[in-house]
C-alpha cells in the first residue's frame, strides 16, 4: 500500500500540511503515517521531568493529533468514500531516526511538511532544515504553504532542467496525473532564447515527451526568461498552476530559482506547493 508521510511540528501550518496530505491520500488510495518532528509541542513548552515522561508526552501528544486530522477529514467526506488509514510513529522524533525510517520503508512514496513558521516557502525550500531534508529523500518531498486550497490539482509545472534525466522525473509524475486527471506543463526557463543548443535540447524532449511518456495532457513551454525582474507570473500561463515539480539542484542553482521572485522593488511569494524530485544518478 502506498504510503504518504507527514512531517508534524503540531502547528497550524503543519495541520494545513497534514490535511492536504490526507486529501492527496483519498485521491491516490494511499495511507498517511505521522511523524513528530519536536519532542515537546509548543502549548506544551514548559520541560517537563525527565526523558520518559517527554516521549511519553511526544506520544500522546501524536495520537492525539492523528485523531483529530482523521476527525477533520471525516467532516469533509462523502460516506462511503475511501478513508485513508492514518497511522502514527511515536518513535522516531530526532530527524535522523525520522529519515532512516523513511529510507527502509519501501512503501513510502512522499514526505509532506510544512513551510515553516513564517510561511514562506521559497525561504524555507533554500533553509538548512529542508536542504538537509532534501538531500536524506529518496522519494519526492512536498512543502505546503498554509495558502494552498484543499482541491483536486488540475495543472502541475514542472521546471525541466534540460538534462537527460528530466524524462525520467517527469515519469515520477505519472500517479499523480494519473490520480487528478491533472494535465502537465513541462516549462523550460530560457534565459537564452537565441541559442541554438537550447533550441535543440529543448525540441529533444518535446520529442521525448510524446514518444516516452504513456500519458495525456502533458505538453511543452519554452518560456524567455530575460526580463530584468524574474518572478512567478509564468505559474499563471492559461490556467493557473496547482503544483510546482522541480528536480534537486546544487544548492547554487537552487537558490538561483527559488530567489527569482525577489528583487529590490518587490517580493512575488511562492503561494502554491512546490514537489522537490530527488536527483536521477
Amino acid at each position: 500500500m502506498k504510503t504518504i508521510a507527514v512531517l508534524t511540528d503540531f502547528s497550524k501550518g503543519a495541520e494545513h500540511a497534514t490535511q492536504f496530505a490526507l486529501h492527496m491520500a483519498k485521491k491516490m488510495k494511499a495511507d498517511v503515517l505521522l511523524f513528530s518532528t519536536c519532542l515537546v509541542p509548543d502549548v506544551h513548552q514548559p520541560v517537563l521531568a525527565g526523558q520518559a515522561d517527554l516521549l511519553q508526552e511526544t506520544e500522546t501528544a501524536l495520537f492525539n493529533y492523528g485523531d483529530r486530522m482523521a476527525e477533520i477529514l471525516a467532516g469533509r467526506t462523502f460516506p462511503g468514500a475511501y478513508m485513508p488509514e492514518i497511522r502514527m510513529d511515536p518513535d522516531n522524533t530526532d530527524m535522523v531516526d525520522i529519515m532512516t525510517s523513511l529510507m527502509e520503508n519501501p512503501e513510502v512514496c512522499l514526505i509532506v511538511t510544512s513551510s515553516g513558521k513564517e510561511n514562506d516557502l521559497a525561504n524555507f525550500v533554500l533553509s538548512d532544515t529542508c536542504t538537509r531534508l532534501i538531500d536524506w529523500a529518496i522519494v519526492p518531498v512536498l512543502v505546503v504553504p498554509e495558502t494552498a486550497p484543499l482541491h483536486n490539482f488540475e495543472k502541475i509545472a514542472f521546471a525541466a532542467q534540460l538534462h537527460e534525466e528530466d524524462i525520467n522525473s517527469i515519469a515520477e509524475l505519472g500517479t499523480l496525473l494519473e490520480s487528478f486527471a491533472a494535465e502537465l506543463m513541462v516549462v523550460h526557463l530560457n534565459n537564452k532564447p537565441g541559442n541554438q543548443d537550447i533550441k535543440q535540447a529543448e525540441a529533444s524532449l518535446n520529442r521525448d515527451l510524446y514518444k516516452k511518456l504513456n500519458c495525456g495532457g502533458v505538453y511543452f513551454r519554452s518560456i524567455p526568461d530575460t526580463g530584468p525582474h524574474q518572478n512567478w507570473d509564468w505559474l499563471k500561463a492559461n490556467k493557473r498552476t496547482d503544483l510546482l515539480a522541480v528536480v534537486q539542484q546544487p544548492r547554487e542553482q537552487m537558490t538561483s530559482f527559488f530567489q527569482r521572485g525577489m528583487n529590490p522593488s518587490v517580493t512575488y511569494h511562492l503561494t502554491l506547493p512546490v514537489m522537490i524530485l530527488p536527483k536521477k544518478p
